[in-house]
């Protein structure tokens, strides 16, 4: 058991038991969904299992959504403070201590080298701060991975406790500072994503949303409008990786909060561009629920904010909008979009860290992907399956999870043509990468093509479904 925040606040107020918390969890969502218009945090409830590490402080991702809004609102404090061990100044009432000099200040966001804090692997100031509130260089800053000037985040189980976070003492200029590493990670976590898979940057994504959301209770304008964007940024990134990853319809439900959280910060910030990227990212699940005329229309909607639109976001918006067309059976109508896509196309590029900006990822390749998905949903796998080859020719190698998608949709179009042989090759290729990058959506368009081939009976068949079987 590890002493948090939490814990003692629950213990204050007698409420012990799971069935205890649970319905004063479950009026704060009644409350907060009254107040917030999100009707469905009135539905959300806390599992017997997940209190029971709340309590104990065995956590190790800290709670995200709904959940983190509804402790929130009970407990009027961030999660990030509630899953910390207490302020040791804090009375049983909860109030704060008073405020500290600038030079507490200073030594509880930036603790001297040899101190307990420091033994917890935080880099110590000293080489980057010449005087008391100085900025930080930023270069050396990105040379260290910034932990000099991030204040400190709770720690895992069983570790010494970490001084409480205190992003409201940092100065403008370190606060900058700050933005400047975790844009630098987010490309990072980009380039990750294109090669490793969802997995592996959703961890790193979840981790700087926690900070950016720290930040923005704390930052004031006009830097507020620069932590809004990134956040937009990074939660539109949430919002892919869910969706990438999503097994049940809970991760479904997940991509959909993000993107809805990404346009609302992307609104307060006026930041237009990114707007119309979440409009596009809307046309997208709309597509993939089969809603061809919600598809079109947020397309168009993406496509109204025209001066903002780079030309690959153009591309992206224009295929999009391809798509609901395919869903409606209108042949004509779709490929002529795919055309003018391909007018707009982004030039490939080797890095597949999205430094070119929104849609960097729309090059010839990957449009001529979608034009054979296009076909695919007009029932025309004849069609898809050379222009699918084509694509994966001229993929770059570093968009390595989008070819295991391209290798299960292959593997569809060849099994609805009746070349087995090509179909099963084609599926064990995208396996491979499905499980590798761990993209349950490429698993799931491999199970597809498997159930295509099934009939067929062949023991190169039967090998595949035990292949695909094993890791379900």
């Amino acid at each position: 058991m590890r002493m948090t925040l939490f814990r003692q606040l629950v213990q204050e107020r007698h409420w012990n038991t799971v069935q205890t918390f649970s319905t004063h969890f479950a009026r704060a969502g009644r409350e907060l969904a009254k107040t917030s218009g999100k009707r469905h945090l009135a539905d959300v409830t806390v599992a017997r299992r997940t209190y029971d590490r709340w309590m104990a402080g065995d956590l190790k991702l800290l709670p995200q959504n709904d959940t983190r809004l509804i402790l929130e609102h009970l407990f009027e404090k961030p999660v990030v403070l509630l899953f910390s061990a207490p302020a040791p100044s804090e009375d049983v009432a909860g109030n704060a201590p008073a405020a500290p000099s600038p030079r507490e200040q200073q030594s509880a966001s930036f603790p001297a080298s040899g101190s307990e804090a420091d033994e917890g692997g935080i880099l110590s100031p000293d080489p980057l701060l010449s005087q008391e509130g100085a900025d930080v260089d930023r270069r050396k800053f990105l040379m260290t991975g910034g932990a000099a000037t991030l204040p400190y985040l709770p720690g895992g189980p069983g570790q010494r406790a970490h001084l409480v976070p205190r992003f409201g003492t940092m100065t403008h200029g370190q606060t900058d500072t700050v933005l400047t590493h975790l844009r630098e990670m987010w490309h990072m976590l980009v380039r990750s994503d294109n090669l490793l898979g969802p997995r592996h940057a959703l961890h790193g994504v979840q981790q700087q949303l926690t900070v950016l959301q720290e930040l923005l209770g704390c930052t004031r304008l006009p830097l507020r409008d620069d932590v809004l964007r990134l956040a937009a940024r990074y939660a539109e990134s949430a919002a892919w990786l869910h969706e990438d990853c999503a097994e049940d319809p809970e991760g479904t439900a997940h991509a959909a909060y993000w993107t809805h959280q990404a346009m609302e910060w992307a609104l307060e910030a006026g930041d237009d561009a990114m707007t119309a990227w979440t409009l596009f990212r809307r046309a997208q699940q709309a597509t993939a629920a089969g809603n061809a005329a919600q598809s079109i229309s947020l397309s168009r909607a993406a496509q109204r904010y025209d001066q903002d639109l780079t030309p690959q976001m153009r591309a992206a918006a224009l295929q999009q909008e391809a798509h609901g067309y395919a869903l409606s059976g209108e042949e004509t109508a779709c490929h002529r979009l795919i055309d003018e896509a391909l007018r707009f196309a982004a030039q490939p590029e080797s890095s597949g860290d999205g430094r070119s900006g929104h849609g960097d990822f729309t090059t010839p390749a990957y449009l001529e992907g979608q034009r054979a998905h296009c076909w695919l949903l007009l029932n025309r796998p004849d069609k898809a399956a050379p222009v699918l080859a084509a694509a994966l020719d001229n993929l770059p190698e570093v968009y390595r999870r989008d070819s295991g998608l391209l290798h299960a949709r292959l593997a569809t179009a060849h099994a609805r043509t009746g070349d087995i042989d090509q179909a099963v090759d084609q599926a064990h290729r995208a396996l491979v990468v499905a499980r590798s990058a761990g993209s349950t959506r490429t698993l799931h368009e491999t199970i597809t093509a498997t159930e295509v081939m099934r009939p067929a009976g062949t023991p190169e068949v039967a090998e595949l479904v035990d292949a695909v079987a094993a890791g379900i």
